[in-house]
């Protein structure tokens, strides 16, 4: 693979390069010159040996941004043949009408790209090849999507118990790998793209990538044309995203990655570094806020987005082709349109705003699923409305927050903030997704969503007077 981690870092000189490794940097005693700053960086950003690291990072935008771009398509191709709320929903309700187990998908994608960071976090913090970290943090999970697509393998001779049995074994090892492999490629996003671009940058990768999930969605709504009520017909549109899939790592390793030039910290050992880690909670008080946002946000998976697909097959008989096809598509056309322009309005406006308006924008999404019931056979227009308007909330608030944790902090210990935040507001993710449908069977569709629509509102309300948006050191470039 072409990725690399740069050599010791050089600084501009007369017009001469010379090499400047991290502890010359310390002792060189360069003062800091007009010429040697970098823009859009904070000031304490602004020493020589920094200074270059980032000078690396520009150099390398180009070839990093197009990397990640194309990491990004092929990843979301395949995150739309396996999106949680549309297509495994329907795929579940060929082997089962338990809601519990309909809706169990989507909450468990609340959870594992999240809260396992936190077991991974002190392992990825030691490492100082954080392109190598990743490739081995993202195999795991990339297996267990190949699991996902093998059941509908095993539903072709196979009990439906055997079939859902080996699903949720791969659910099982990705909720056990996947928060590591996301904390490693949320800190490595970090590191390869300028940070007063970083957001258009995701936006770019995030549209692409949702145009790519457009074209497996379309592929896989062809491909259940006319089938899709028999677990085994989701066999080959399974294989070819996990197959998909595995390619996106291979393009995951061509990034270039400049060295760190900070030398670690001395290792004081797990126990220790665990223990400063929560301690970061006591210290920033505007961090317990964006915590405090994130409990409230997963609080909201009260009614788990993922029911839709039964709430549309079971009470309104719309087609499950049509449900895990053109209703897919509709969300990832939403998210098309909408990640660059998010990501332009974060860089320019900042995180705060970009994940006020998509909060809102999902507050809207559950009005009109209170209102589908008065809409008798225009119910369909209503799913419509709801899937891509799900798209534009679930991008922007993705994207703001994908951005905003990485604002707090020093670089180097972005792992830290990253996971305590995760390890905190995940188990409520998980909680509210998971009870989700227990509750809807319990008391229905509409009581459950006007629970979550109540916590929508004072998530919104929270985020407008009480977090302060980090990115204050940070100044786009003009």
């Amino acid at each position: 693979m072409s990725g690399s981690e740069d050599a010791p870092i050089r600084l501009p000189r007369g017009g001469d390069d010379i090499e400047l490794t991290a502890a010359a940097a310390g002792a060189s005693g360069i003062v800091e010159t007009r010429e040697s700053r970098v823009e859009g960086l904070s000031p304490h950003q602004q020493d020589p040996a920094l200074a270059a690291y980032w000078r690396l990072v520009n150099r390398h935008f180009r070839w990093n941004l197009t990397v990640n771009v194309l990491q990004g398509s092929f990843a979301l191709f395949s995150m739309a043949v396996f999106m949680p709320e549309t297509v495994l929903a329907t795929y579940m309700t060929t082997l089962t009408d338990s809601k519990f187990l309909i809706g169990l998908p989507w909450a468990l994608s609340l959870f594992y790209w999240s809260f396992p960071s936190v077991f991974y976090s002190y392992w990825i913090h030691k490492q100082t090849n954080r392109l190598r970290a990743n490739l081995i943090l993202q195999a795991p999970v990339r297996l267990a999507f190949t699991l996902m697509a093998l059941s509908a393998l095993v539903a072709r001779g196979a009990s439906p118990l055997w079939t859902i049995a080996v699903f949720f074994f791969g659910e099982a090892l990705l909720s056990s790998t996947g928060g590591g492999a996301n904390l490693a490629w949320q800190d490595l996003l970090g590191r390869v793209l300028p940070p007063s671009r970083r957001a258009m940058s995701f936006g770019l990768r995030e549209a692409c990538g949702q145009l790519s999930g457009l074209v497996g969605a379309t592929i896989l709504g062809l491909m259940l044309k006319g089938r899709g009520a028999a677990a085994a017909d989701y066999m080959w549109p399974f294989l070819i995203g996990a197959a998909v899939y595995w390619v996106s790592w291979v393009a995951l390793g061509f990034n270039r990655v400049p060295r760190w030039p900070i030398p670690p910290a001395p290792d004081r050992g797990w126990r220790e570094y665990y223990a400063d880690m929560f301690r970061i909670l006591g210290r920033e008080a505007n961090f317990r806020s964006y915590v405090l946002v994130k409990c409230l946000m997963a609080a909201t998976c009260i009614f788990n987005f993922g029911l839709f697909a039964s709430y549309a097959v079971q009470e309104f008989k719309i087609s499950k082709a049509l449900v895990a096809g053109a209703f897919t598509a509709l969300a990832l056309i939403a998210r098309v349109i909408s990640a660059p322009l998010a990501g332009h309005a974060a860089d320019r406006r900042g995180f705060k705003k970009t994940l006020l308006a998509g909060l809102m924008i999902g507050t809207g999404t559950l009005l009109v699923g209170l209102l589908l019931p008065y809409m008798g056979p225009y119910a369909v227009i209503g799913f419509a409305i709801i899937y891509p308007l799900n798209g534009v909330s679930g991008t922007t608030v993705w994207l703001a927050d994908f951005n905003m944790v990485l604002e707090f902090g020093r670089i180097e210990d972005r792992p830290r903030y990253i996971a305590v935040a995760a390890a905190i507001s995940s188990p409520v993710a998980f909680v509210a997704g998971a009870t989700s449908g227990f509750l809807v069977d319990m008391v229905g569709y509409r009581p459950v969503m006007v629970a979550s629509l109540v916590i929508s509102i004072v998530v919104c309300v929270v985020v407008s007077r009480v977090l302060k948006d980090p990115r204050h050191a940070f100044h786009p470039a003009p």
